[in-house]
């Protein structure tokens, strides 16, 4: 699944469980993680991270973007490794 049609998909999951309270803008802050599956991952990986976020999503609640990427580098790695290096060391 390409990441538009991802973010597209995840607009139509999440409204249908909160109704009118999730709109398109909200679901663009995940493309980042559908484009970074679409080019590391399996096509069924594109459907767990849209479960995940409609299993975390909430009234007053949305996960953040880094979260499902951190998500997404463990689906899409062989044993779960991440594919990032786990940001800037301070």
């Amino acid at each position: 699944m390409r990441s538009d049609d991802a973010v597209r998909q995840l607009e139509y999951a999440v409204a249908s469980r909160l109704g009118d309270e999730w709109g398109h803008w909200e679901a663009q802050v995940y493309s980042e993680v559908f484009e970074h599956v679409e080019q590391n991952g399996e096509p069924e990986h594109v459907g767990a991270v849209i479960d995940r976020i409609c299993d975390e999503v909430q009234d007053g609640y949305r996960p953040k973007g880094p979260e499902m990427m951190q998500f997404a580098d463990t689906l899409c790695t062989e044993g779960g490794r991440p594919l990032t290096d786990g940001g800037p060391e301070n």
